[in-house]
């Protein structure tokens, strides 16, 4: 059992408190008490019995601020430990509201056939059971978008727990209770179709991303993340080829973010000369301000709209905000563009709820300087550079300090993105390989480019 000192969990508990208070980037989004907050945690933190109990109270702490680059990451030597992090032998994915086991033991799988949906959880709505036992660990302000995590939160836990699952398969309802146990020793079960990608040539791929092109000349290039950097320099040299294509799609749907500055060179390729790739706000803070606000009772117990109203000097306007840590100063960022070229042709950019962070930047530089048609679904409304901070403990967190803001005036926090077109992907498309978001920028592409 690992064991952390008290005086230790005292410390911890106040640096993530402190970091919060003075670095978070959205204090007039949250309607809690920061203060009150950590009075509460404390007497949990210092009951923790182990480094998992007291990381799990860490996380609860941080996702009160409901911001999905605002959180706390267990020790490698906790997730690595089967006694913490044990799994359910089924794996479970969302497609929309339902929870769907995409994989299975071999031991269940004749038990529980696959893309059985669950639709209780100990005798609770499943989703309400999710809801009340794993979105206080994590972000779930978009619920879309915290599905990942609110899976993994659901399926993982210490070894031997367990919880009565209704299932529902082909109009059947069934109960089992199944029991966590090491996931590195249970043999999955899965028969998926994979999708349709006949017909394409790769031109270039890497981990994280692949450039391939269609018989009839669409360009698909692929992203799973922008943190390789030296991936814009390997994809312009092939441009040449690359500018072939008759029509390009992007695909940025779960793209976990990385460096932003990556994700703009390749959006350069579709842009003529330098553009802005970014606008955002963040905090300033003068103390003086807030040690004159102690004395303006008239400050104290007011909205931001009151103030607004009744206040339009700069002085009180400051020792308001600054008391409250919600005064900012606007930063925009540009991109020289050393792109190789501009390629011709309609663009359409694939995304959906998991493209964070990065992944978002990209979309906001491709909307506010390209005519490209976007597919898919709203991206995760994440992004904004974290502090990162690692624990004497051995885990970390992270503080959210940018507030992105959409070039285009569209309101992204925890929301995302909108899409031209919104297509989403059923637990039927996925039981039968379909892509419907691929298959609806190729359609829209392909007419058009007239091919």
């Amino acid at each position: 059992m690992h064991t952390i000192p008290d005086e230790l969990k005292i410390y911890e508990l106040s640096k993530l408190w402190k970091e919060a208070e003075y670095n978070f980037a959205f204090w007039d989004k949250v309607e809690i008490d920061w203060d009150e907050e950590y009075k509460k945690a404390l007497p949990r933190v210092l009951a923790a019995k182990d480094a998992y109990e007291y990381y799990r109270e860490l996380r609860r702490f941080a996702a009160l601020l409901n911001d999905g680059h605002t959180d706390v990451s267990f020790p490698e030597y906790v997730w690595q430990d089967a006694q913490y992090f044990s799994a359910f032998p089924v794996y479970l994915f969302r497609f929309g509201k339902d929870i769907a086991v995409i994989c299975v033991s071999e031991e269940y799988k004749d038990r529980i056939p696959l893309y059985s949906v669950v639709r209780k959880i100990d005798g609770k709505d499943a989703g309400e059971y999710v809801r009340e036992n794993c979105y206080p660990y994590i972000w779930h302000a978009n619920e879309a978008a915290c599905g990942r995590n609110a899976m993994a939160e659901l399926m993982y836990g210490r070894a031997g727990t367990g919880a009565l699952f209704t299932f529902e398969k082909d109009g059947r309802e069934f109960d089992i209770t199944i029991t966590r146990e090491d996931a590195a020793k249970i043999k999955w079960y899965a028969e998926t179709p994979a999708a349709d990608e006949t017909g394409r040539r790769l031109i270039v791929s890497g981990d994280s991303y692949k450039c391939e092109m269609t018989d009839d000349g669409i360009a698909i290039l692929k992203f799973t993340s922008f943190d390789d950097g030296s991936m814009p320099e390997t994809v312009y040299g092939h441009f040449e080829e690359l500018s072939k294509a008759k029509a390009f799609i992007i695909d940025v749907r779960g793209n976990t973010g990385g460096n932003s500055f990556n994700g703009h060179r390749i959006a350069a390729m579709f842009i003529d000369g330098d553009f802005q790739n970014f606008s955002g706000e963040m905090q300033t803070y003068q103390p003086t301000y807030k040690a004159w606000s102690v004395f303006r009772d008239d400050l104290k117990n007011i909205s931001p709209s009151e103030l607004e109203e009744r206040y339009t000097d700069e002085e009180s306007i400051k020792e308001y905000r600054m008391s409250r840590h919600i005064f900012f100063e606007s930063v925009t960022e540009m991109t020289e563009n050393h792109a190789p070229g501009k390629l011709n042709g309609p663009v359409a950019v694939l995304m959906n709820e998991y493209t964070f962070s990065a992944g978002e930047d990209f979309v906001d530089a491709m909307k506010a300087n390209t005519d490209a048609v976007f597919i898919g679904c709203n991206t995760a409304g994440s992004s904004g550079q974290p502090l990162c901070t690692v624990l004497e403990s051995g885990g970390a967190f992270r503080i959210c300090t940018m507030r992105c803001i959409a070039q285009n005036g569209e309101d992204i926090y925890n929301k995302g993105f909108s899409p031209d077109i919104r297509v989403e992907r059923s637990l039927a498309d996925h039981i039968e390989g379909r892509d419907p978001a691929m298959e609806k920028a190729i359609a829209v592409l392909k007419e058009k480019a007239r091919l």
